[in-house]
């Protein structure tokens, strides 16, 4: 694995983890769109409701870069990588 595959596979995590906030908030928009309906406040809930359901579109990529970046060979190459970037710092400190 090179230092550019290590780079893309910390992006695509961070996109990852961006994703998965975005539909944590969809589901807080949707845990308060059920409160405000049972409150009988049904134009708070309807806001609460429109606002939650495109945030669940960032599960497909969440769901789709979980997939890409924990495959096997690429867990493998990064804990290589990381090994012989650690015996290369220690060579040179020596």
């Amino acid at each position: 694995m090179t230092a550019s595959k290590l780079y893309l596979r910390d992006l695509l995590g961070i996109t990852m983890i961006l994703s998965a906030i975005l539909v944590t908030l969809g589901s807080i928009f949707g845990v308060l769109a059920i409160l405000t309906h049972f409150s009988h406040e049904d134009a708070i809930a309807s806001t609460f409701f429109h606002e939650s359901v495109p945030l669940f579109v960032f599960l497909i990529p969440f769901y789709l870069i979980s997939r890409y970046i924990n495959r096997p060979q690429w867990v493998i190459g990064v804990q290589q990588y990381l090994l012989e970037a650690a015996i290369k710092a220690n060579r040179n400190m020596s």
